[in-house]
């Protein structure tokens, strides 16, 4: 689980300080308040991962599209560092051998297991156009933090990021007294970290009125939802299940269960058109027990958003890390606030991590509700109100009561509603008063 990240210097943050996540993290504010900004720098480190280049700043085909380094830079002011740091901590311990100096006087040393629960990574890029510089990448391990390695510094010259030693596959370097033996399993651990984050943005593909599989088996449904079918089908023929319950059940049942209880669908079907080796597919829909069959692509864009985000939630890897961009853009509000039920089960019972950003108060009603009925801990749940004042970026950490009680409710939240309800109050005396004969 990736257990907090800081940025420096990235987009509209000149320091966001260390940002703690939570099994559920939850990101709040109004547009273009930097909350984005926090979960792209994510982004940016796993399609490093999967990249050949040093630090992928992104193209159309990315998770996310940076642009140029200057442009990633705080207010384009290449005077100062841009830093990046995450924390996280490991389902299962890496033991990995280390040197310990034996005897100072003859220069022996030991090598000794170290046994690994977390770690941090940071790096950090200072520079101009003509001459940059890699001030250092490092890791922290241990609980305590208690050991600093792979500590370099580079120069780069006109611009050419792309040279720079800090990316993922350029970054375990072996410095002096540290052995590859070292850093091989963290490297290993890093880059198996962001193999297991996935994104889902906040604009879905259109739903298609037929769907054909070229007999696929993506790792995941992609940041549009185009693989959804895809995925559903190769769940199906591989026997994938996810749980409810403490049981196993079919993918498609489960999503099937989420359409009723959202009151979305009465069933759902993804059955074959024509012959099987034909390998075409439809999706079929029943809104109530009485009404005809339509095709996904009969419907809203409720139902069509909310499949690809029903898939990835039951489709991932157990133990993943979601990233979700307005899960519930096209909802209706009680079908936004069943989201936080959604998360809630995939967390409990796939030990799923969900990052959500998102503008709905009706979600973040039935999570203080679900903290309140103790269907889950409020320390296993976090949430930040970003504010942007004069073109810089702030967080605000809400203090969520074992209650479900918010103690530090930002002004204006989700806009003026008790502003609005006086306004109201008040238009309404005044034509009461204006009817009244003896007024």
């Amino acid at each position: 689980m990736i257990t907090h990240i800081r940025v420096k210097n990235f987009k509209s943050w000149k320091d966001s300080g260390q940002v703690d996540l939570a099994p559920l993290t939850g990101f709040f504010g109004t547009n273009s308040s930097g909350k984005s900004s926090l979960l792209q720098m994510l982004l940016l480190l796993k399609q490093t991962v999967g990249s050949d280049q040093i630090l992928f700043l992104g193209d159309e085909t990315s998770l996310v599209n940076l642009g140029s380094f200057d442009e990633v830079i705080h207010r384009h002011n290449s005077e100062v560092t841009l830093g990046l740091e995450f924390g996280c901590k490991l389902q299962e311990p890496l033991t990995i051998m280390t040197l310990q100096e034996h005897d100072r006087y003859i220069g022996s040393y030991d090598l000794v297991p170290l046994d690994i629960d977390s770690f941090t990574f940071d790096t950090a890029i200072s520079g101009s156009k003509v001459d940059r510089t890699l001030e250092h990448f490092s890791y922290t391990v241990g609980p305590e933090a208690i050991q600093r390695i792979a500590y370099r510094k580079w120069h780069l010259y006109y611009g050419d990021i792309k040279k720079a030693p800090i990316g993922i596959k350029n970054c375990y370097m072996t410095s002096e007294g540290l052995s590859d033996e070292f850093l091989g399993p963290l490297s290993a651990v890093f880059e198996e970290l962001f193999a297991g984050v996935y994104y889902l943005g906040p604009t879905r593909v259109h739903p298609q009125r037929y769907y054909y599989w070229e007999k696929t088996h993506p790792k995941e449904v992609d940041l549009w939802g185009n693989k959804a079918v895809d995925a559903l089908l190769s769940a199906r023929v591989q026997q994938l299940t996810t749980a409810y319950n403490g049981k196993s059940v079919p993918i498609e049942e489960r999503i099937s269960k989420w359409l009723q209880k959202m009151e979305l669908a009465h069933s759902f079907r993804l059955i074959p058109i024509g012959d099987l080796d034909d390998n075409n597919y439809e999706i079929r829909i029943r809104k109530t027990p009485s009404s005809a069959e339509v095709t996904l692509a009969d419907l809203g864009h409720g139902v069509g958003d909310l499949f690809p985000l029903l898939v990835h939630c039951c489709y991932v890897p157990e133990g993943s890390t979601l990233i979700l961009e307005q899960p519930g853009i096209h909802l209706h509000p009680m079908a936004q606030a069943d989201l936080a039920d959604l998360f809630l089960e995939v967390i409990r019972e796939r030990n799923l991590q969900i990052l959500v950003e998102s503008h709905s108060e009706h979600l973040l009603t039935r999570l203080q509700r679900r903290i309140a009925e103790k269907e889950i801990d409020q320390n296993d749940v976090a949430l930040y109100f970003c504010r942007n004042i004069d073109g810089e970026s702030t967080k605000e950490r809400l203090e969520v009561t074992e209650s479900g009680d918010i103690k530090n409710w930002p002004d204006n939240f989700f806009g003026d509603v008790m502003g609005d309800m006086f306004a109201m109050t008040d238009k309404q005396a005044e034509h009461l008063n204006d009817q009244d004969p003896e007024g």
